[in-house]
Formats: structure tokens, C-alpha cells, sequence
């Protein structure tokens, strides 16, 4: 009932703006020139407040881009007040995404960015996915020769099994988000981006290979492994985890809790081997919410672990947290990137991890084979975890650093080559607009000239004869023009008058 009235009304104003820049145009105003940095509109549903991976890449991209003194416009569905500056436009259209109650996914691109698109120049749109807006943004820079970085960060396909029991429903959804927003990026995108190769090609398809990048990632300058008062890995071991000895060890994990994340799945490693589990010794630390919380407190209680749950943790009182934990573990298959592990690693923190496309991808290389396990084998968890509580020495000896800052670089370099790869097609644009501009023009001078000749010619040929010592006119028109156009243009300029 709303999409698509939403939609053409976008697409109107779209279309008007683009009217009036013909216009401008058309009158001599210089639309579209060159300037020293790089004016980038960011479109996406992910933003602070919103505590989810996606949210915190987009935003640190921003800050970076803009310290660098680059021109970011950016529409998204919410944005936290204290932090929103003149160029923020938290205003897409946008209903509660029904899976997770704190996010809003938008539905229609609405009228302000409808406008943007069609009034301002824009050097490259970079368009995050999931998104139902994809396919307008798309066609309109498609249509101004705008090139688009695509960057998706959901496995779509999973997540959809993981929360509708109805395979229909899956399979009709899928369909749908496909013709909005996949296929469009895939046909329209000048380049296609995700944190990782594999997941792109996975989800975009290895045919489109040559337009697949991996888009960098990274986390804050504050996670490193200094602590930030001596006592720091005392007092929040003793406040946090409710140990106050270094005997214990402490097992951290960051994530939300729902299905998808598979977080009860590390319980049976914590299990006494006497009662059927591996044994693993000390207390396992849980931060974050979700949907989940409520079974894992119950199965926690049910089994009789040492589980403490922290709920969410504001993100700058994370590095803390990383320092004083022993080791991190995720059960979770559904990483696009997996940015909790980047954190603890930068904390000087072990991370424990399944082997998958993606976890296979960035850390193979980086980190102990041994911290690594198979996720359906609990004997490797376990083994992984203790190996990882001695970690932190590795790690100390081979520091990892992948900051937000580093990141931008290279997100800024894919951008250049995005706006290369674009060139030509703007390029023909460009004549072809100029052309058309003069012709408009030319058409225009003409009907006006043919116009003025047309009213006027007859006053003006009369006139013309009464020029100082020239041939005196005759005292009327020939008959034959009688009561013609002519001899009205005769009557009002006869007889001459010189002054």
C-alpha cells in the first residue's frame, strides 16, 4: 500500500531536480565542478545507536573519511542526537525490523534523498546492504553515470532459515530482496564489496569476480594491549568476573545473543567430564543481549557453570574487558568479518575460533593453528580454549593492528578505482549533455527569432524605409494589400515623424 506510491513519489523528485539542474544549466550556472577532495554520499540502515558490527563499521568510516577532509553526506534510518552534525540525514523512511527491535530497516528512499540524488554532484555513492532502498539508488546513478560501491555484510540466506520456520515465506522473501536489492547492485554496482572474498563471491557469485573487492576492516585506536591504570586487570576481573586470583581463568565472549549466534553450543566444553563434558576450569563471561538471554541464563543454571552474563557493554568500556580476560571464544558461523575477534586479538586477547570460509580467509595466516576447531567437535573447543589461556604471550610477540584509520585508506583508494572504472561512462555522458544543452539552446534562440520576425517583420520593413535622405515612400501601400496586416503596420508608422 506505501512502497510503491512512496516510490514513483521518489522517483518525481528525482527527476524534478534533475529538471532544474538542466536549467541551471541551460542559463550558464557551472553545475558539477571540480573541487580537491571527494564529495561521497553514504547510504544505510546501520548506524549508532544500533550496536551491531555494521553500525560501528559505518560510522567509523565516516570519521575517518572526514578527518581527511573529504565531503561526507550521509541518510540513514537513525542516528544518535549528540553525535549528528549538518551533514547527517537519519531521515530514510524506515518501519522496526521485526527480528531485532533495535534497528529500523528503511522501506522507501524518501523525498530528501530522492533529492539529493537528483540536485548535488557526487564524486561515488557508497550504498551498505541489507537494503530495500538499493534498487532506486541504483537506477538514479545509473542514469547520472554515478559510479556505486556496493558493500554487503549479511549472509542473507542464513540468517532468513535461522528465523522463519516457514520455507515459503523464506523462499519469497529471498525472491523479493533479490529483484529490490541484490540483482540490482550485482547489474548496476560499480563495484561489489564484503568483508571478506569468500562471502562475496558466495553471495554475488563467482562469475562477477572482476568487480568483487574485500571491503577493509578494522576496529578503534583503543583497543590496544596497554592498560589504562596498573590495577586495571584487577579491578574489573574482581568487579566483572568475580575472580581475584590469576589461577582462575576467564573465558570471554562478545556477541548477540540470538539462535543464529549458536552461544550455548560452548557450554559443554565447561561441562565437568565426570557429568559428560570436557571439563574446561574458570568462569565463562558473556556480554551482550538479545532474544536468546532468557534460555542461555536457564540452560547456563540448568548445568550448574560458572557463567556470568554482563549484558551490553558500552563499546568504549570493551578494551578493559578484552585485557582482563584470558581468552575470547565465538561459536558463531554467520561472520561476515567477525570484528569481536579483531578486538580482543588488538587487546593483546587469544581468540578462539571455528574453522569457516571467512575465519579461514583473515586468520589462517595471522594466528596459531591451535587456537582454531572444528565447530562440530567439543574436544577441539576445549582444547582450543585451554591453549588460548596461555596465548597472550604470542600475541605479544606478534601484535595485531588493524585500525578504523588503515581501513579508510584503503576504503578510499577501492573508491578511486571505482570512480576510474566510471570514467568513460561519465565522460560520454558528459558530451552527450553538452550537446543536447547547445541544441536545447539553439532551438530556443531560433522559435524566439522566428517569433519576433514573424509579429514584427512588417513594422520593421516599413521602418526601414524611412531612413535620413532616402527615397521618399509612396503616399499608400499598393491596392492589392489593402486591408491586409501590412497596411495596419503602414497606418501606425505613417506619415513619418523625424525628430
Amino acid at each position: 500500500i506505501v512502497y510503491f506510491p512512496r516510490l514513483c513519489l521518489s522517483y518525481l523528485v528525482f527527476f524534478f531536480a534533475q529538471f532544474l539542474r538542466f536549467l541551471a544549466r541551460l542559463t550558464g550556472i557551472a553545475t558539477g565542478r571540480p573541487v580537491a577532495n571527494r564529495r561521497i554520499l553514504v547510504i544505510t540502515d546501520y548506524l549508532p545507536p544500533q550496536t551491531h558490527g555494521i553500525a560501528i563499521r559505518c560510522h567509523a568510516y565516516v570519521k575517518e573519511m572526514r578527518a581527511r577532509g573529504h565531503e561526507v553526506i550521509v541518510f540513514a534510518t537513525a542516528y544518535e542526537a549528540s553525535k549528528e552534525t549538518s551533514f547527517d540525514h537519519p531521515n530514510i523512511p524506515a518501519v522496526v525490523n521485526p527480528f531485532n527491535l533495535n534497528n529500523r530497516i528503511g522501506y522507501s528512499p524518501g523525498v530528501k534523498l530522492a533529492w539529493y540524488l537528483g540536485a548535488n554532484t557526487w564524486d561515488v555513492v557508497h550504498l551498505v546492504y541489507p537494503s530495500l532502498i538499493g534498487g532506486f539508488v541504483l537506477t538514479a546513478c545509473a542514469w547520472r553515470r554515478i559510479p556505486v560501491y556496493c558493500s554487503h555484510h549479511v549472509e542473507m540466506d542464513m540468517f532468513a532459515n535461522h528465523l522463519v520456520p516457514y520455507r515459503s515465506v523464506v523462499n519469497f522473501a529471498i525472491l523479493a530482496y533479490n529483484i529490490i536489492g541484490k540483482w540490482p547492485a550485482v547489474r548496476w554496482g560499480t563495484l561489489n564489496a564484503a568483508p571478506t572474498l569468500c562471502f562475496a563471491r558466495d553471495h554475488l557469485g563467482a562469475e562477477n569476480e572482476a568487480t568483487l573487492r574485500a571491503v577493509p576492516s578494522g576496529t578503534h585506536d583503543v583497543f590496544t594491549p596497554e592498560k589504562a591504570t596498573p590495577t586495571e586487570r584487577r579491578d574489573i576481573r574482581l568487579a566483572k568476573f568475580g575472580v581475584d586470583s590469576e589461577d582462575v581463568k576467564v573465558t570471554l565472549m562478545v556477541q548477540r545473543l540470538s539462535d543464529e549466534k549458536g552461544t550455548e553450543h560452548v557450554f559443554p566444553a565447561f561441562v565437568p567430564k565426570k557429568e559428560g563434558g570436557q571439563g574446561v576450569q574458570g568462569v565463562l563471561a558473556i556480554c551482550g543481549d538479545g532474544p536468546s538471554k532468557a534460555s542461555l541464563i536457564q540452560q547456563a543454571n540448568a548445568l550448574k557453570l560458572r557463567v556470568v552474563f554482563l549484558g551490553n557493554v558500552p563499546h568504549h568500556d570493551l578494551p578493559s574487558i578484552y585485557r582482563s580476560a584470558d581468552c575470547f571464544v565465538t561459536m558463531s558461523l554467520s561472520e561476515t568479518f567477525g570484528l569481536t575477534s579483531l578486538e580482543a586479538m588488538m587487546c593483546g586477547c587469544p581468540a578462539i575460533m571455528p574453522y569457516c570460509a571467512v575465519f579461514d580467509e583473515i586468520w589462517t595466516d595471522k594466528t596459531p593453528k591451535s587456537w582454531h576447531y572444528r565447530i562440530e567437535s567439543v574436544e577441539e573447543l576445549a582444547k582450543a580454549i585451554s591453549e588460548g589461556h596461555s596465548g597472550r604471550k604470542w600475541l605479544a610477540e606478534h601484535p595485531v593492528k588493524m585500525t578504523w584509520g588503515m581501513a579508510s585508506e584503503e576504503l578510499l583508494r577501492q573508491y578511486e578505482e571505482c570512480i576510474k572504472m566510471n570514467e568513460k561512462h561519465k565522460q560520454t555522458l558528459k558530451g552527450f549533455v553538452s550537446q543536447f544543452d547547445h541544441g536545447i539552446r539553439v532551438i530556443i534562440c531560433t522559435v524566439f527569432a522566428s517569433w519576433v520576425l514573424t509579429k514584427y517583420w512588417a513594422a520593421v520593413k516599413g521602418f526601414g524605409r524611412f531612413v535620413p535622405g532616402g527615397k521618399r515612400p509612396m503616399s499608400r501601400p499598393p491596392s492589392h494589400q489593402t486591408g491586409s496586416t501590412v497596411n495596419l503596420a503602414w497606418a501606425e508608422i505613417w506619415p513619418p515623424r523625424f525628430s
